[in-house]
């Protein structure tokens, strides 16, 4: 039994930490009104718990084991539940969310970028991205910051005022992310199971649109598959997350979605952002072939 719960605050809580993060109040009302979303894919033993309801009102029989999912961990989203009165022995130690946190970082992602041939750079200073941007002006340039949500923390070099945005940016997080601007034409992502054994499960492509300043928007349900994603063009890339994606977290179990573009000129960029958590793409998936979720029970080490 599997004790599912959807928080999709869970990236901005990592961003700030804190147990007691709570988040704006828009994101607080979406939450209330989509808990019941992996209802889509639980399985009919499953509960969806909603954010309030105590562990001893759930009606789960005594004696019955089951794993907490949720969208994505927090010491927010741990803080809930103990107060809710979830055994703690469920859930994972501050050693591993704080491992978590380093691993959600863009700071992190940068590096799997590099591995890839991809064009990225941490900065902590003003001055950094400005070597990078005067060096190549004829380039455009994406700003990130290493934590946020659906595309959110974007800035380009484009916008005259980026600099007072990095310099917010650099007093919240320390970091800014700096990747070359693609022309992008289509979004798509691939989507990951890793189980506590360290064995990946490959779900699927999914398809999503993001406006013009790649914030995310909406998946595509049943999208027709370009044929630049073709098997034999994509099976180098799938290949290099099912070797490496266990290999740079070898401690993680639970999702992974990797985002990934077309350009306009027809070719694959093979990482954008990486997700440990779940995805609208992967629960776009999930309502498509329900109930496969491999065994992510403890230990969180």
């Amino acid at each position: 039994m599997k004790i599912h719960i959807f928080n999709p605050e869970n990236d901005m809580a990592l961003a700030n930490g804190t147990p007691g993060y709570t988040p704006p109040a828009n994101i607080r009302t979406y939450r209330q009104a989509n808990w019941r979303l992996p209802e889509k894919w639980a399985s009919p033993e499953d509960i969806i718990w909603d954010g309030e309801t105590h562990f001893d009102n759930l009606g789960i029989p005594a004696g019955q084991d089951f794993e907490i999912f949720p969208w994505g961990w927090s010491p927010a989203i741990v803080h809930q539940l103990r107060l809710a009165g979830f055994p703690p022995e469920k859930m994972p130690s501050s050693q591993w969310l704080q491992k978590l946190r380093t691993l959600s970082s863009r700071q992190t992602t940068v590096s799997i970028q590099r591995q890839l041939g991809l064009e990225a750079y941490v900065c902590h200073t003003t001055n950094e991205i400005t070597d990078i941007t005067h060096h190549k002006p004829q380039r455009n340039y994406i700003l990130k910051s290493p934590w946020s949500s659906s595309g959110k923390g974007l800035m380009t070099t484009e916008n005259a005022n980026w600099t007072g945005w990095v310099r917010n940016i650099l007093k919240q997080q320390g970091a800014v992310i700096v990747e070359r601007k693609l022309d992008r034409a289509q979004d798509f992502a691939m989507e990951f199971m890793i189980d506590r054994k360290h064995n990946i499960k490959y779900l699927g492509l999914s398809m999503f649109i993001t406006d013009e300043y790649g914030h995310y928007l909406r998946n595509i349900p049943n999208p027709q598959i370009p044929a630049s994603l073709k098997e034999q063009v994509l099976k180098p890339t799938l290949d290099w997350y099912l070797t490496n994606l266990p290999r740079i977290a070898p401690w993680y179990h639970g999702p992974v979605g990797v985002d990934m573009l077309i350009t306009a000129t027809d070719k694959i960029c093979p990482c954008i952002e990486i997700n440990w958590r779940m995805t609208m793409g992967m629960a776009t998936l999930l309502q498509q072939v329900p109930h496969i979720f491999p065994d992510f029970s403890l230990p969180f080490q």
